[in-house]
């Protein structure tokens, strides 16, 4: 529960001295002693899952279409429309290593 200085309003911070409990107010440095609530002093928190890490164990499930990587050779790729930016553009289209994540620019070239 918080509570608040009677001379200043503003909140009381809980100390532990010695073995005895007070909040004391920073402002103007009132003291109120005799807490019978303890102190928390440190929540321990359960561990966090790290989610999202790897897509999973054998690469990239949305790698579908037959491809071959320059880079490591595997033969499935992910295909990764971009779009347009412009109406005069063509779309822009990645294909993306299921293994090691080489992206690769397909697309028209223009002389």
């Amino acid at each position: 529960m918080v509570k608040f200085c009677p001379k200043c309003e503003s909140v009381l911070i809980p100390e532990r001295i010695g073995d005895g409990l007070v909040s004391k107010c920073f402002h103007c440095g009132f003291v109120l002693e005799g807490e019978k609530t303890p102190l928390i002093e440190m929540e321990k928190l359960p561990p966090r899952k790290i989610v999202g890490r790897k897509i999973s164990e054998g690469g990239n499930e949305f790698a579908t279409y037959g491809h071959k990587c320059p880079k490591c050779g595997f033969g499935k790729a992910q295909v990764i429309d971009v779009g347009i930016f412009y109406s005069d553009e063509d779309n822009l289209i990645l294909l993306k290593c299921g293994k090691c994540g080489w992206s690769e620019r397909l697309g028209r070239k223009v002389s």
